[in-house]
């Protein structure tokens, strides 16, 4: 009775997640490739990058519903799968489960691009498109790859079951009713390959980014002096959303380092098992949050699109296009001219 609450509830969870990721992310793609000023598109790309991965990941979340169930101190991995890729047959699961799985060092990978290329901009001339595109897709390769060879260590329900019996003897997996999958050995090149990279790069990438965060912020505040009031306010937002997105890789460290508890034998619960994409799965939906509410064109959409539908009461929208600029480097509403060129470079928008 007491797994079947737990079920119910993370049916529930992934179900009202997957909705709201979906469909922010949807408008997040819709807003970078058709509502961007000229001067961000180079930025544009990282976002558009950003949103498209979210809502990949976002979908295969509700598609999937993953309850993953650590061996503790064995090589074996067991997957339960209690979404709607049950009813579409078990390989349809198995390459679903390894593309969704290939998303989350992306999307790592994809912020730790974002606050490079912040950081980048504020001394040199804005990235072309095309340049932005291709440093996306050399960054995608680790996680390609993984995606495209995870996937064949997935056995079925008959192979896997024995072994899950032996390593955890008080769990009832004959009355698991979905798609049950796993790893038998762990050890092979590709499943070592695919679980170091999904788990060991969001600590150093978290440590780099605060480190770049912390540059940034140093930048601005060198320049504040020199910055008109409006300037000021502007890098004070920009400042708050480096922060916000900061915090979003701790929801992946949560599930993580419930993993490591539990494939170390240290402890392990139902709950947990639940829990490690569980807390994942929040990363992609907090993330186009920021942009929304940050990223000025995009904030005026969202609003106007409320008003019209009465979920926001109208007030008088003040037009100031023709005193602010978009900065190419970060996306956001300022006064480009406030900012002097350093090393030589100026600040240029495509």
């Amino acid at each position: 009775m007491f797994f079947q609450i737990i079920l119910a509830i993370f049916h529930v969870y992934h179900v009202i997640i997957a909705m709201i990721g979906c469909s922010l992310n949807s408008l997040l793609i819709y807003l970078a490739m058709f509502r961007s000023p000229k001067a961000i598109e180079s930025y544009a790309t990282l976002i558009i990058n950003f949103a498209l991965t979210d809502l990949v990941e976002c979908f295969l979340d509700y598609f999937l519903q993953i309850r993953l169930i650590p061996a503790p101190m064995d090589v074996t991995l067991t997957f339960i799968l209690n979404g709607p890729c049950q009813y579409f047959g078990a390989k349809i699961c198995y390459v679903s489960l390894s593309i969704f799985l290939h998303c989350i060092p992306h999307a790592v990978w994809s912020l730790l691009l974002s606050f490079g290329y912040r950081y980048y901009i504020l001394l040199h001339p804005a990235v072309k498109r095309n340049t932005i595109i291709l440093i996306v897709c050399i960054i995608y390769l680790p996680s390609l790859f993984q995606g495209l060879t995870y996937w064949t260590n997935f056995v079925e329900r008959d192979k896997i079951l024995p072994y899950s019996k032996k390593v955890l003897p008080t769990y009832d997996f004959d009355s698991e009713t979905g798609v049950m999958t796993g790893i038998i050995d762990i050890k092979t090149w590709t499943a070592i390959y695919a679980i170091s990279h999904m788990a060991f790069p969001i600590t150093p990438v978290y440590i780099i980014i605060f480190i770049l965060r912390k540059k940034i912020i140093k930048y601005l505040e060198a320049n504040e002096r020199i910055m008109s009031k409006e300037t000021k306010a502007v890098h004070s937002q920009l400042l708050k959303v480096l922060t916000i997105q900061a915090m979003t890789p701790a929801f992946m460290w949560i599930g993580v380092t419930l993993y490591f508890i539990a494939q170390l034998g240290i402890y392990n619960h139902p709950l947990m098992e639940y829990l490690m994409f569980g807390s994942v799965i929040l990363m992609p939906t907090v993330s186009p949050f920021v942009y929304l509410y940050f990223v000025r064109p995009y904030k005026t959409f969202c609003t106007r699109l409320l008003q019209k539908i009465g979920l926001l009461r109208k007030s008088r929208v003040t037009d100031n296009s023709k005193k602010i600029n978009f900065d190419s480097g970060t996306g956001f509403a300022t006064n480009i001219s406030t900012l002097p060129p350093i090393r030589g470079t100026t600040r240029t928008a495509e």
